[in-house]
């Protein structure tokens, strides 16, 4: 039995992977596979005609081809199980390897903006996204934070944290925002001991889930107009921190990193804080 020609066996491919993939997924995954049986016309689809294509399009960057080496592969793999293919001639693709992105954290007064559009009805949002930016713990370690983590002792506040790994660490809650903020809330708690932060569902109170908070902040940001992921909150914690003079060290005890490697991605201060840096070494210098 013959095999439908490439471009027939596109659409079959994006329909049998529906509701396994996001649809901005499929639109990619499709839009690389007609661009691929376009350029190889009535070509056959094997290892040296994929080579001649890359090869042609040698101008692109590295996450474009990393994305079309794995729609390739899907659909390899799904033409080699329905029997269209032999073989899966996009199997030995090379991965492509793409460089860490650095990370891109926001000023304060653009997350300060976000903060200021949540209701203040919403005590536990207006505490959670804040201990967010203010401590830079992980989405999970908040999560993860229970009434008996938290030392409030005044002038010595902090909280315990069991991070990656299975790590404690203390977190100092130096903000005085942020203090008052979590006695106000623990104030107003119906109950006094579990998870710090609870969704009530059916008057029974458990953990709050990943994608709850997700929708939420996502909904703040867009009331507030300003772009910004979770996890960004904690990446503009650390590039205040750096920003700010803190050490590499200290924030690297801060954030849980058990690396110093990992810290250093932070290391790029902004212009200002290097021009005021070297102005002040100047006049030190200039002083002797």
């Amino acid at each position: 039995m013959t095999s439908p020609p490439l471009n027939e066996l596109v659409p079959s491919f994006i329909h049998d992977l529906s509701g396994q993939r996001s649809a901005h997924t499929l639109r990619a995954y499709a839009a690389d596979l007609r661009h691929l049986t376009s350029w190889l016309d009535t070509a056959v689809l094997d290892e040296a005609a994929l080579a001649r294509y890359f090869a042609a399009h040698a101008h692109w960057k590295p996450a474009t081809v990393g994305r079309k080496h794995v729609a390739f592969r899907h659909f390899c793999t799904w033409g080699e199980r329905r029997g269209h293919f032999t073989r899966n001639v996009a199997h030995e693709l090379e991965r492509v390897r793409l460089p860490e992105p650095h990370p891109r954290g926001l000023r304060r007064a653009e997350v300060e903006r976000i903060l200021a559009v949540i209701p203040a009805g919403q005590p536990r949002d207006r505490l959670l996204f804040r201990l967010l930016f203010e401590t830079g713990l992980r989405i999970g370690e908040v999560l993860g934070l229970h009434l008996e983590d938290l030392d409030l002792t005044k002038g010595d506040e902090h909280l315990t944290v069991l991070g990656k790994g299975g790590r404690k660490r203390t977190i100092l809650l130096d903000d005085p925002r942020l203090v008052a903020a979590l006695r106000q809330y623990l104030r107003g708690l119906p109950y006094t001991h579990g998870h710090l932060f609870q969704a009530l569902k059916n008057g029974k109170g458990g953990a709050m889930g990943y994608s709850s908070i997700q929708e939420r902040w996502q909904a703040y940001t867009e009331r507030a107009e300003v772009k910004c992921s979770l996890h960004q909150l904690r990446h503009s914690h650390a590039t205040e921190l750096v920003n700010g003079g803190v050490s590499l060290e200290t924030i690297r005890k801060r954030l849980g990193h058990r690396h110093i490697q990992t810290t250093l991605r932070y290391a790029e201060v902004s212009d200002q804080t290097a021009d005021a840096e070297m102005r002040a070494w100047r006049r030190k210098r200039g002083s002797r």
